[in-house]
């Protein structure tokens, strides 16, 4: 304790005159201060001075300069440009592509009345423009010749899902009327019907006028125009009457349709023409003649009040999506069946029933279908008819004898029967023929195959 006091009393005073609680100078030390005693004077001493600036409060202080803001600004206009870019080019790209195109419609103009029927000649002026020759060919050299008709000015072309079955990743060209030669792209097809659809790039071509086929008469007169031999020569003409106005007939691909039967010539590279009643209006578009068969002048053509629908979709969907279907097998039992077969009643033998269709489960083989909307079935026309005219989702009542013979009422819902094309991208189909003569629909035995 003691020596912390006097320890203490000496830091009081050095005896300089000075408090010792200030800075020593220099790191000087008591011997040298005591050097300066006497009459010299002591050197000044010198405090290494702090400079001071009073620090201002920033009360708008902001977390983001605006420098950083026009940057971010920037950036995001980049980004949003970007966006839009790319957006606007698969739009358009989307655009362009035929199977994605607006939908494109057509009327089907009633016959004229109180008007006199046309000449040949002057059905084939009238006509000649809308038709044009197809060749069908790939680079392996599988080829044929068909033939179409122009559905919208706009370069559209109808013509047959078959011409190229047998081509792989097939090609096509285009022969208008005036000589000229087009390049033509796939937009869709259908095997069930039989129809297919083409593009041309231009505008301004000669559209056919579409009749209704729902008005054509037994005997009436008709022309059929297309390219039977070659697609780059002129179409050619063949005169005939309507057989069948609506003959229902199994096509290639089992499905049976109403087709217009003609005595009118339909030879090889036909299939796609046009079928032309004397007011120069198409009414149905040709298929190649019947081969194999004892009927020498049969010919068919799709009727325009199907191919308006089927077309229609095709353009739009690039496939048919409302056609209906009741999803079964059958064997129709009319009258003289039932009496053979010792049946009690007429109507569809039920055979199968497929899992997506909405009858699965509720009925089954050996069941007998007896009415449809409240109608007798005499024959399997009346369903398909009904079926035909109705579209996917779609519902009807059906009344059903079972095995057991108990009679029992459904109501059941139409399911989409979406077909495919014969299209194939695929080059090595397997099954081409560098034959043209066999490729060009000469002997396509529609619509009973080959």
């Amino acid at each position: 304790m003691n020596e912390f006091m006097n320890n203490e009393n000496n830091n009081e005073n050095d005896g300089n005159g000075s408090l010792n609680n200030e800075p020593e100078i220099n790191g000087g030390t008591e011997n040298q201060n005591a050097e300066y005693s006497g009459t010299e004077t002591a050197p000044e001493q010198v405090y290494n001075r702090i400079n001071y600036s009073p620090v201002t409060p920033i009360n708008d202080y902001k977390p983001i300069n605006k420098g950083l803001k026009i940057f971010a600004a920037v950036m995001a206009a980049v980004i949003l440009l970007t966006g839009a870019s790319a957006t606007g080019y698969f739009l358009g790209k989307s655009k362009s592509n035929p199977m994605l195109k607006s939908n494109v419609k057509i009327d089907l103009a009633a016959k004229p009345a109180d008007t006199d029927e046309m000449t040949a000649a002057q059905v084939y002026e009238k006509v000649n423009d809308a038709v044009v020759g197809i060749t069908v060919y790939n680079t392996a050299g599988d080829g044929s010749q068909a033939s179409g008709v122009f559905y919208s000015e706009d370069g559209y072309i109808v013509t047959n899902d078959h011409i190229y079955s047998e081509v792989g990743a097939p090609k096509f060209k285009v022969y208008t009327s005036d000589g000229k030669q087009y390049d033509a792209k796939y937009v869709s097809g259908d095997k069930i019907s039989d129809l297919a659809i083409l593009k041309i790039e231009g505008s301004g071509f000669t559209a056919a006028e579409f009749g209704d086929s729902d008005q054509l008469v037994y005997g009436e007169n008709v022309v059929a125009i297309g390219r039977p031999t070659d697609a780059m020569e002129a179409s050619s003409i063949t005169k005939g009457i309507i057989s069948s106005v609506a003959r229902r007939v199994k096509t290639t691909t089992s499905y049976s349709a109403k087709l217009i039967q003609t005595d009118s010539a339909i030879n090889p590279g036909s299939s796609g023409g046009a079928l032309v009643n004397m007011y120069g209006q198409v009414i149905g578009i040709t298929s190649s003649k019947l081969a194999g068969v004892v009927y020498d002048t049969v010919g068919y053509a799709i009727p325009t009040k199907t191919m308006k629908r089927i077309c229609s979709e095709l353009i739009k969907n690039g496939k048919v999506v409302s056609r209906a279907k009741l999803g079964i097998t059958y064997t129709a039992i009319n009258s003289v069946t039932a009496e053979i077969s010792g049946y009690s009643n007429v109507g569809l033998y039920v055979a199968s029933v497929s899992e997506d269709s909405d009858l699965y489960g509720k009925i089954g083989e050996g069941d007998i279908i007896t009415r449809i909307n409240d109608i007798e079935v005499t024959t399997d026309d009346i369903v398909l008819d009904i079926i035909e005219n109705c579209s996917a989702g779609d519902k009807i009542a059906l009344t059903v004898i079972t095995k057991s013979g108990a009679e029992k009422s459904f109501e059941a819902t139409l399911k989409a029967n979406i077909g495919e094309s014969s299209y194939n991208a695929d080059i090595n189909l397997g099954n081409t023929s560098s034959d043209n003569s066999s490729s060009s629909g000469g002997t396509f035995d529609f619509p009973f195959g080959q």
